[in-house]
């Protein structure tokens, strides 16, 4: 039997959950992770040597990846990996920051930092790039004063969920929103 993130993390998955939003039907559940900055261990710079350098880059460095770098607020870092100069991948990390949270349909403010659209080209998966990435952003957050940091990861989203597992976050919360039509639920509960 396949995991349900190979059925819905993928372009067919994708057009059918945007086709159904665009008819008013949309709901999603997400887990929100949560880490303590203050004692983590250091970033260990990328104890196993690669081609691979992880670094804060200008947001144009990563458009080659179809990076939505039109959504990123001003203040916010792109970390990217980079292999000879060129994104093999990247995401976006804010400090004390507020975001719309489009599955979600509502706005959250988050407290330390907040890391979002963790992504790996395809071709470079499984060779520990998302995990010097989350780990060099952790860093780089705690270096700007951050004292914990959140993600929300979608259920589906096994692969996610690991890599942050991985890092000490844990889950702290469930959210979930339902809506068809005019009718919507909002739900928040710890995990």
């Amino acid at each position: 039997m396949p995991r349900l993130w190979r059925l819905t993390r993928n372009r067919y998955g994708r057009a059918v959950y945007d086709a159904l939003a665009r008819r008013g039907i949309t709901a999603t559940e997400m887990i929100e992770y949560v880490a303590d900055l203050e004692d983590a261990p250091a970033a260990d710079g990328g104890s196993q040597r690669s081609a691979y350098t992880v670094e804060v880059c200008d947001p144009s460095t990563v458009t080659a990846l179809d990076a939505p770098v039109e959504e990123l607020r001003p203040d916010e870092l792109v970390v990217a990996a980079l292999e000879d100069g060129r994104p093999r991948s990247y995401l976006f990390c804010s400090v004390d920051a507020t975001h719309e949270i489009h599955p979600l349909e509502r706005e959250l403010r988050f407290e330390g930092a907040y890391i979002r659209r963790v992504f790996v080209d395809p071709d470079h998966r499984n060779r520990g790039i998302a995990t010097a990435l989350v780990g060099e952003t952790c860093r780089l957050a705690r270096e700007r004063g951050a004292k914990r940091a959140t993600a929300l990861v979608a259920l589906d989203n096994s692969p996610s969920r690991a890599l942050f597992e991985r890092h000490g976050f844990t889950p702290s919360r469930r959210r979930r929103y339902v809506r068809i039509g005019p009718f919507s639920h909002r739900s928040v509960r710890p995990s």
